[in-house]
Protein backbone atom coordinates (compact mmCIF):
# COMPACT_ATOMS: atom_id res chain seq x y z
CA UNK A 1 0.00 0.00 0.00
CA UNK A 2 1.41 3.73 -0.94
CA UNK A 3 1.47 5.81 1.84
CA UNK A 4 -0.77 9.14 1.47
CA UNK A 5 2.43 11.72 1.02
CA UNK A 6 0.72 13.77 4.56
CA UNK A 7 1.51 10.41 6.14
CA UNK A 8 5.17 10.48 5.19
CA UNK A 9 5.06 14.21 6.28
CA UNK A 10 4.09 13.63 9.60
CA UNK A 11 6.71 11.32 10.42
CA UNK A 12 9.24 13.45 9.47
CA UNK A 13 8.31 16.01 11.58
CA UNK A 14 8.00 13.02 14.35
CA UNK A 15 11.21 12.03 13.47
CA UNK A 16 13.59 15.10 13.49
CA UNK A 17 11.81 16.38 16.32
CA UNK A 18 12.32 13.41 18.05
CA UNK A 19 15.93 13.82 17.22
CA UNK A 20 16.92 17.19 17.62
CA UNK A 21 14.83 17.30 21.38
CA UNK A 22 16.83 14.36 22.80
CA UNK A 23 20.04 16.50 21.64
CA UNK A 24 18.87 19.70 23.01
CA UNK A 25 17.95 18.16 26.47
CA UNK A 26 21.10 16.08 26.53
CA UNK A 27 22.55 19.51 25.20
CA UNK A 28 25.60 19.20 28.27
CA UNK A 29 26.40 16.43 26.42
CA UNK A 30 27.75 18.32 24.01
CA UNK A 31 31.81 17.56 23.75
CA UNK A 32 30.98 13.76 24.93
CA UNK A 33 32.54 12.52 21.40
CA UNK A 34 33.59 9.28 19.74
CA UNK A 35 35.98 11.42 17.98
CA UNK A 36 37.39 14.37 17.15
CA UNK A 37 39.84 15.87 14.91
CA UNK A 38 40.98 19.54 13.47
CA UNK A 39 38.09 20.09 11.47
CA UNK A 40 35.50 17.12 12.62
CA UNK A 41 33.33 16.38 15.46
CA UNK A 42 31.75 12.86 16.02
CA UNK A 43 29.68 12.74 19.18
CA UNK A 44 28.13 10.21 20.97
CA UNK A 45 24.64 12.20 20.58
CA UNK A 46 25.09 12.53 16.85
CA UNK A 47 24.51 8.00 17.12
CA UNK A 48 21.92 8.44 19.64
CA UNK A 49 19.60 10.71 17.80
CA UNK A 50 19.95 8.78 14.90
CA UNK A 51 18.94 5.78 16.50
CA UNK A 52 15.47 7.67 17.96
CA UNK A 53 15.22 8.68 14.03
CA UNK A 54 14.98 5.29 12.95
CA UNK A 55 13.06 3.85 15.58
CA UNK A 56 10.32 6.97 15.08
CA UNK A 57 10.69 6.29 11.18
CA UNK A 58 10.54 2.20 11.44
CA UNK A 59 7.51 1.94 13.63
CA UNK A 60 5.39 3.76 11.11
CA UNK A 61 7.49 2.58 8.12
CA UNK A 62 8.79 -0.63 9.23
CA UNK A 63 9.67 -2.17 5.57
CA UNK A 64 10.74 1.47 4.50
CA UNK A 65 15.18 1.80 4.08
CA UNK A 66 17.08 4.61 5.94
CA UNK A 67 19.96 6.17 4.94
CA UNK A 68 21.56 7.98 7.83
CA UNK A 69 25.45 10.16 8.29
CA UNK A 70 26.15 8.22 11.02
CA UNK A 71 25.91 4.65 8.74
CA UNK A 72 26.33 6.09 5.29
CA UNK A 73 29.87 4.63 4.82
CA UNK A 74 28.29 1.01 4.94
CA UNK A 75 27.75 1.87 1.40
CA UNK A 76 24.05 0.29 1.46
CA UNK A 77 21.04 1.03 -1.02
CA UNK A 78 17.78 1.16 -1.34
CA UNK A 79 15.74 -2.20 -3.31
CA UNK A 80 14.32 -0.19 -6.61
CA UNK A 81 11.23 1.07 -5.84
CA UNK A 82 12.00 1.19 -2.14
CA UNK A 83 11.30 4.10 0.21
CA UNK A 84 14.20 6.38 0.91
CA UNK A 85 14.98 8.16 4.59
CA UNK A 86 18.00 10.35 4.37
CA UNK A 87 18.91 11.39 8.10
CA UNK A 88 21.15 13.99 9.40
CA UNK A 89 20.89 13.41 13.00
CA UNK A 90 22.78 16.62 13.81
CA UNK A 91 23.61 19.31 11.42
CA UNK A 92 26.17 21.41 12.38
CA UNK A 93 28.00 18.98 14.55
CA UNK A 94 30.63 21.04 15.20
CA UNK A 95 28.18 24.34 16.42
CA UNK A 96 26.59 21.83 18.46
CA UNK A 97 29.89 20.64 20.35
CA UNK A 98 30.45 24.78 20.83
CA UNK A 99 27.30 25.45 22.69
CA UNK A 100 26.57 27.30 19.09
CA UNK A 101 22.40 27.40 18.85
CA UNK A 102 22.92 27.13 14.40
CA UNK A 103 21.84 23.13 14.44
CA UNK A 104 19.23 21.31 13.68
CA UNK A 105 17.62 17.38 12.84
CA UNK A 106 16.90 16.81 8.74
CA UNK A 107 14.76 14.24 8.07
CA UNK A 108 13.37 13.41 3.98
CA UNK A 109 11.90 10.94 2.29
CA UNK A 110 12.58 9.67 -1.45
CA UNK A 111 11.23 7.56 -3.66
CA UNK A 112 13.43 6.84 -6.89
CA UNK A 113 15.32 9.77 -6.39
CA UNK A 114 12.48 12.27 -5.69
CA UNK A 115 12.20 13.66 -2.59
CA UNK A 116 8.25 13.35 -1.17
CA UNK A 117 8.29 15.03 2.58
CA UNK A 118 11.22 16.91 4.53
CA UNK A 119 11.26 18.00 8.18
CA UNK A 120 14.55 20.26 9.60
CA UNK A 121 14.22 20.99 13.31
CA UNK A 122 15.93 23.18 15.12
CA UNK A 123 15.28 23.66 18.67
CA UNK A 124 17.67 26.23 20.11
CA UNK A 125 16.96 28.91 17.76
CA UNK A 126 12.74 27.84 17.66
CA UNK A 127 12.66 27.06 14.12
CA UNK A 128 10.78 23.82 12.59
CA UNK A 129 10.77 24.22 9.26
CA UNK A 130 8.54 21.56 6.82
CA UNK A 131 7.02 20.77 3.10
CA UNK A 132 5.69 18.44 0.94
CA UNK A 133 6.05 17.89 -2.87
CA UNK A 134 2.55 18.46 -2.90
CA UNK A 135 1.87 21.28 -0.15
CA UNK A 136 3.44 24.76 0.97
CA UNK A 137 6.55 25.38 2.50
CA UNK A 138 5.96 26.19 6.52
CA UNK A 139 8.10 27.34 9.38
CA UNK A 140 6.06 27.08 12.85
CA UNK A 141 3.22 26.10 10.91
CA UNK A 142 3.01 29.61 8.88
CA UNK A 143 3.83 29.88 5.31
CA UNK A 144 7.44 31.13 3.98
CA UNK A 145 8.57 32.25 0.98
CA UNK A 146 11.68 33.36 -0.81
CA UNK A 147 13.32 36.78 -0.98
CA UNK A 148 12.58 38.63 -4.00
CA UNK A 149 15.93 40.13 -4.27
CA UNK A 150 17.05 40.33 -7.65
CA UNK A 151 20.34 42.43 -7.29
CA UNK A 152 23.46 40.68 -6.34
CA UNK A 153 24.96 43.93 -4.92
CA UNK A 154 22.13 43.52 -2.52
CA UNK A 155 22.09 39.69 -2.06
CA UNK A 156 23.45 37.77 1.52
CA UNK A 157 24.81 34.49 0.42
CA UNK A 158 25.46 31.52 3.50
CA UNK A 159 28.29 28.76 2.70
CA UNK A 160 30.74 26.48 4.44
CA UNK A 161 33.90 26.29 5.25
CA UNK A 162 34.53 22.97 5.82
CA UNK A 163 38.00 22.12 5.27
CA UNK A 164 38.89 19.67 2.22
CA UNK A 165 42.09 17.32 1.56
CA UNK A 166 40.76 18.40 -2.51
CA UNK A 167 42.51 21.87 -3.19
CA UNK A 168 39.59 22.28 -5.68
CA UNK A 169 36.99 22.35 -3.45
CA UNK A 170 38.88 24.47 -0.49
CA UNK A 171 35.61 26.65 0.90
CA UNK A 172 37.47 30.04 0.52
CA UNK A 173 37.91 29.69 -3.21
CA UNK A 174 34.14 29.98 -3.73
CA UNK A 175 34.13 32.19 -0.72
CA UNK A 176 36.69 34.82 -2.25
CA UNK A 177 34.67 34.33 -5.92
CA UNK A 178 31.29 35.19 -4.63
CA UNK A 179 32.57 37.84 -2.01
CA UNK A 180 33.04 40.61 -3.71
CA UNK A 181 29.83 40.77 -5.81
CA UNK A 182 27.10 40.21 -3.05
CA UNK A 183 26.66 42.88 -0.11
CA UNK A 184 27.62 39.50 2.33
CA UNK A 185 28.54 36.55 2.81
CA UNK A 186 28.15 34.46 5.92
CA UNK A 187 28.87 30.91 7.17
CA UNK A 188 27.14 30.00 9.94
CA UNK A 189 28.09 25.95 9.93
CA UNK A 190 24.73 24.30 9.42
CA UNK A 191 23.40 23.37 5.97
CA UNK A 192 20.46 22.37 6.12
CA UNK A 193 18.97 25.05 8.21
CA UNK A 194 21.34 27.51 6.25
CA UNK A 195 19.38 26.65 3.11
CA UNK A 196 16.29 26.29 5.05
CA UNK A 197 16.87 30.59 5.75
CA UNK A 198 16.66 31.39 2.53
CA UNK A 199 13.74 29.37 1.74
CA UNK A 200 12.36 31.44 4.69
CA UNK A 201 13.86 34.57 2.93
CA UNK A 202 16.20 35.58 5.33
CA UNK A 203 19.14 34.86 2.96
CA UNK A 204 19.43 34.63 -0.77
CA UNK A 205 21.25 32.07 -1.56
CA UNK A 206 23.70 29.11 -0.67
CA UNK A 207 26.30 27.56 -1.67
CA UNK A 208 28.43 24.86 -0.64
CA UNK A 209 31.27 23.08 -2.94
CA UNK A 210 31.74 20.00 -1.29
CA UNK A 211 28.49 18.50 0.24
CA UNK A 212 25.91 15.22 0.55
CA UNK A 213 22.81 14.41 0.24
CA UNK A 214 21.63 13.89 3.97
CA UNK A 215 22.88 17.70 4.27
CA UNK A 216 20.08 19.09 1.76
CA UNK A 217 17.18 16.74 1.03
CA UNK A 218 15.27 17.91 3.08
CA UNK A 219 15.73 21.52 2.78
CA UNK A 220 16.33 21.53 -0.59
CA UNK A 221 12.44 20.61 -1.16
CA UNK A 222 11.76 23.20 1.64
CA UNK A 223 13.42 25.87 -0.54
CA UNK A 224 11.56 24.78 -3.70
CA UNK A 225 8.59 24.25 -2.17
CA UNK A 226 8.80 28.09 -1.15
CA UNK A 227 9.84 29.61 -5.06
CA UNK A 228 13.20 29.00 -4.69
CA UNK A 229 15.72 27.14 -6.54
CA UNK A 230 17.78 23.95 -6.04
CA UNK A 231 20.35 22.85 -8.38
CA UNK A 232 23.34 19.99 -7.53
CA UNK A 233 25.63 21.55 -9.31
CA UNK A 234 28.79 19.28 -9.84
CA UNK A 235 29.24 15.73 -8.21
CA UNK A 236 32.52 14.21 -7.41
CA UNK A 237 33.90 11.53 -5.44
CA UNK A 238 33.07 9.58 -2.25
CA UNK A 239 28.89 10.93 -2.72
CA UNK A 240 29.80 14.50 -2.56
CA UNK A 241 28.36 17.25 -4.67
CA UNK A 242 28.69 21.06 -4.92
CA UNK A 243 25.45 22.61 -4.34
CA UNK A 244 23.64 25.74 -5.13
CA UNK A 245 20.40 26.84 -3.61
CA UNK A 246 18.77 30.92 -4.14
CA UNK A 247 15.52 32.51 -4.44
CA UNK A 248 15.49 31.66 -7.78
CA UNK A 249 16.37 35.51 -8.97
CA UNK A 250 19.57 35.59 -8.73
CA UNK A 251 20.40 31.86 -9.34
CA UNK A 252 21.67 31.98 -12.85
CA UNK A 253 24.18 34.80 -11.70
CA UNK A 254 25.82 33.37 -8.84
CA UNK A 255 26.15 29.82 -10.58
CA UNK A 256 28.02 31.78 -13.37
CA UNK A 257 30.15 33.05 -10.58
CA UNK A 258 30.53 29.46 -9.38
CA UNK A 259 30.65 26.98 -12.26
CA UNK A 260 34.11 28.10 -13.53
CA UNK A 261 35.87 26.95 -9.99
CA UNK A 262 34.46 23.37 -10.10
Amino acid sequence: MTPATSKLLETAIAAATAGSNHAAAQRGRNQDANDITSHDVKLKLDVECQAIISRTILDAFPDHFILGEEDASKNRAPAPGQYEWVVDPIDGTVNFFHSNPHWCSSVAVRLNGQTLAGCVSAPDVGMLFQASADGPALCNGKPIHVSKTRDIGLAMVHTGADKSDDESLHAFRFFSAIAGSVQRVRVCGAAALDVCLVAAGASDGYFEPGIYIWDIAAADLILRRAGGQGEIMKEFNGGKMGYLGTNGNLHKTIASILIPLL
